[in-house]
């Protein structure tokens, strides 16, 4: 009987965290990596573990404001008009004030405003995924508001989550500086790889995101020739393999063409 291919990693190998193909990741250890535990650095992992657990409907005078207002912006250059990034801006430009009234300020504020624009990024994303280009002013201000209107329904609900997982992954985090490879932060925000790094670091391969390596001085010269100074692109098994055995600081770019 001939075998099946087993399906390709997907988002859920990195938990769920919502990364753009942009994203800078590396492979932190040691001191360094347990100082960036930190709450405000887990937010972003969070946002993945808490999307879909908070589900409040928009209400219809948040449609109503919001829809004249996007249109107003659309109408301008409907052609240049996108639908994810007038949501995200629009959403997260609330996110100060609405944490101001939540948390007490320092450091609490900036973890309920790392939730709320979690929060925001999904909900444009999710919502404006469908909606084309092409689509008139109508179609992407209907898409735009519902994704902001979502978060906003949903603020206070993601913010406990959040700080709910918070507490859950800062362990996990630190637990992760210690062994060889480190753990896996993307622009900073650490990345939970609840199950295989391999499968993780396909998914990122996927998103053509090229991965450099510096290898720290105690690394073997076989992996690098000037210890400090390695930047070969590796990926698949050979990308796993080097990680494991020199416990690596790791930094990954979009591909250039």
């Amino acid at each position: 009987m001939a075998s099946t291919a087993s399906a390709a990693p997907g988002p859920e190998a990195c938990g769920n965290i919502q990364l753009a193909a942009s994203a800078n990741c590396e492979f932190r250890t040691s001191g360094g990596c347990t100082a960036s535990c930190e709450p405000v650095n887990l937010t972003a992992a969070c946002a993945g573990k808490c999307e879909g657990r908070c589900d409040g409907s928009a209400s219809a005078s948040c449609n109503v404001d919001c829809s004249g207002e996007c249109t107003a912006k659309c109408e301008v250059d409907p052609g240049s008009f996108d639908c994810r990034a007038s949501c995200s801006a629009s959403c997260k430009g609330d996110c100060s004030g609405k944490c101001s009234a939540e948390a007490s300020g320092g450091s609490a504020q900036a973890e309920c405003e790392g939730a709320c624009e979690a929060s925001c990024e999904g909900e444009c994303s999710a919502s404006c995924e469908v909606t084309p280009p092409s689509a008139d002013c109508q179609a992407k201000c209907d898409a735009s508001c519902s994704g902001e209107c979502k978060a906003e329904a949903n603020f206070e609900c993601n913010v406990d989550c959040n700080a709910d997982c918070t507490v859950d992954l800062q362990g996990g985090c630190e637990a992760r500086c210690t062994q060889p490879e480190g753990a896996l932060f993307c622009n900073d925000q650490y990345v939970d790889v609840a199950g295989s790094l391999q499968d993780c670091l396909d998914y990122l391969s996927s998103l053509e995101i090229e991965v450099n390596f510096e290898a720290e001085a105690s690394a073997s010269a076989s992996c690098s020739a000037t210890p400090g100074s390695s930047s070969a692109p590796l990926t698949g098994t050979g990308l796993a393999a080097l990680v494991a055995g020199v416990g690596v600081a790791a930094t990954r770019r979009r591909k250039r063409s």
